[in-house]
């Protein structure tokens, strides 16, 4: 059984780029969930011919902005959208005739675009990296059409950020104009990305620090890469793209004419493919220039920073407090979990996981993991009661736990497929996996699947739980709530202790008390 989220709110958030036009619509109750139900994203080129004709916006470009924005337009209309944040960024912010834009698309769809600084393209889209990913001090860049923006985040919050003319769009048409990319004009472009980046002294990683991009050309060679890698997982956030990797894609990204890439390299868009080699290049001389080995890609940026400002609410820093557990907890609200058997189960896990510490010798962490397992061990039902501890384990695998990495994502993924009477199969894991990883999946998923048990009634009859480790068999004893009945928990518990008994290479005994 499941019950849909009701959210309180809508709202559409239009983001008029340099190179795309991008609209995503979230529906949230603020504070406590959201999801994102709809995003579409069509390229306009809006920064197209700027470098050539004195920062003036292109009579063809402009149109397929005005074209785009009315779409967006009547889309929020048609389904009810009370509340719409339009903001433009660089080709708007750069064009001599900003103004005149502005006014066309005004008169044009009714959208007053908000006109966004430097700086705070910067500050939301560090926001959208701090609460995706959970960034607390590093750096992060945003690698777009017609600007890059770089900002420093210390403590959990932006400290400040700066825009530079690196943008892909931009570079392209100043330096790689053609179909083909001559030695010179390369070197040309990666002196000049050089030198900008050159320029900003205070770019650079303390220790412990992580570089973060977004954006549509980080996410793109994310997906080369990862695609090319065979990676287990589709997920982009928090996928790490490592400078080795991404210079050898530079390479084959010079030797082939435009119209060649797209054919030739899987996972380029045909419309990213005259721009990608210039956005790569400055990926890889930001990681050079700050001496690190790879760039943790997010895919939330200036969008999703602009909707936590508005979930999260005025008057207060927005950022999540918790952010693994408000992920944990948003997924479930999300798929509908039931809240009082989710934490039943959950309670019931960590006594159990608690009271065996001298067996397993697992800390806070794998504490950790078999929590979120329990409150999402049942959310497949959302999909179908039939085997919904598989559909759990792929829902999660799918949307992601912002805050956790790839490798404790499959693991909590792979605890939920455990708490039926499935095992999980790791192989395909391996590449995100870690050693011990796979006596840690089959030990915690038998804590699961008792915890389970002792709630197979869908009652909270079961008060507590304790565990005698001392000896062989192991004995575990249940407690009732008063006047409540909980031998069939306790028989359910003592049918699903196989696994246990395998994980733990002892027997279990299970009795009421």
């Amino acid at each position: 059984m499941y019950t849909p989220s009701r959210w309180t709110h809508r709202l559409g958030i239009i983001d008029l780029g340099s190179n795309s036009a991008r609209l995503i619509v979230v529906q949230y109750t603020p504070g406590e969930s959201f999801k994102v139900t709809y995003e579409y994203s069509r390229r306009v080129r809006l920064a197209e011919g700027m470098a050539s004709s004195g920062d003036r916006l292109d009579p063809a470009a402009v149109a397929r902005a005005v074209e785009t924005l009315a779409m967006f337009r009547d889309f929020c209309a048609a389904h009810g959208l009370r509340r719409v944040i339009p903001v433009a960024t660089a080709a708007t912010r750069d064009a001599a005739d900003r103004a005149a834009f502005l006014r066309q698309v005004r008169a044009a769809t009714g959208l007053r675009l908000r006109v966004l600084s430097g700086e705070e393209e910067a500050y939301f889209g560090a926001l959208g990296v701090i609460n995706g990913l959970g960034l607390s001090a590093g750096l992060v860049m945003d690698v777009g059409g017609g600007s890059a923006q770089i900002s420093r985040v210390r403590g959990g919050r932006f400290q400040r950020g700066q825009t530079t003319p690196l943008g892909a769009v931009r570079l392209t048409e100043a330096y790689l104009p053609g179909e083909k990319v001559g030695a010179a004009e390369f070197k040309r472009l990666s002196r000049a990305v050089d030198e900008t980046l050159a320029r900003l002294e205070w770019m650079t990683l303390e220790a412990g620090g992580r570089f973060v991009g977004l954006g549509g050309t980080l996410r793109t060679l994310a997906r080369i890469d990862r695609d090319e890698r065979d990676y287990p997982l589709r997920l982009l956030n928090g996928y790490e793209l490592e400078l080795e990797r991404l210079e050898a894609l530079i390479e084959r990204l010079r030797a082939l004419p435009v119209k060649d890439r797209a054919r030739r390299i899987p996972g380029l868009p045909s419309d990213r493919a005259d721009v990608i080699l210039a956005g790569a290049v400055v990926v890889a001389a930001a990681l050079r220039r700050t001496g690190v080995d790879r760039m943790v890609v997010s895919d939330q940026g200036l969008r999703e920073g602009l909707f936590y400002e508005t979930f999260l609410g005025a008057g207060r820093a927005p950022v999540l407090r918790d952010l693994r557990r408000f992920s944990v907890l948003n997924l479930g609200r999300v798929y509908g979990y039931q809240t009082a058997h989710a934490d039943q189960v959950a309670q019931l896990a960590v006594a159990l996981f608690d009271q065996l510490e001298p067996r397993h010798g697992y800390g806070p962490r794998e504490r950790e993991y078999l929590w979120a397992a329990a409150q999402l061990n049942d959310i497949g039902s959302a999909v179908n009661y039939q085997d919904h501890h598989k559909h759990s384990a792929y829902l999660i695998l799918s949307a992601g736990l912002p805050g956790y990495s790839h490798r404790e994502i499959a693991l909590i993924a792979l605890l939920c497929v455990y708490h039926r009477k499935g095992k999980a199969d790791l192989r395909a894991y391996q590449a995100v996996l870690g050693k011990g990883d796979e006596a840690r999946v089959r030990r915690l998923g038998a804590l699961l699947r008792l915890a389970e048990a002792l709630d197979s009634s869908r009652t909270q009859d079961v008060a507590g739980v304790r565990v005698d480790a001392r000896r062989d068999p192991i004995r575990l004893a249940v407690q009732a709530r008063a006047r409540h009945d909980v031998r069939w928990e306790a028989g359910e518990a003592q049918r699903n202790a196989d696994l246990f008994e395998e994980a733990f290479d002892c027997r279990l005994e299970v009795r009421v008390v």
